[in-house]
């Protein structure tokens, strides 16, 4: 297996999970380290230096552009929810 190298840290869970999401649609398996220690006490993300996003070394450049990508735009350019006029 691999080494596991940290690609990006994170003070929430909820953004930690949406990025290692993002790896998971593009392909890339990651995994989550201290989540569940910065749950139980926020203030253990300062300690610990955040929850880590980790991927195997061979992944890490994929993995930083991936979370590179800013996809707001093409958001704000769907008709999905907006009123029929």
């Amino acid at each position: 297996m691999d080494e596991y190298v940290t690609v990006a840290t994170f003070d929430k869970a909820t953004d930690a999970h949406i990025a290692l999401g993002r790896l998971a649609v593009e392909g890339v398996h990651a995994v989550l380290f201290d989540d569940n220690m910065v749950q139980m006490d926020w203030l253990y993300a300062i300690a610990l230096g955040g929850i880590k996003l980790r991927v195997q070394r061979v992944d890490a450049a994929r993995a930083r552009r991936i979370l590179a990508t800013d996809y707001s735009q093409d958001l704000e350019n769907l008709d999905v929810g907006k009123p029929d006029r």
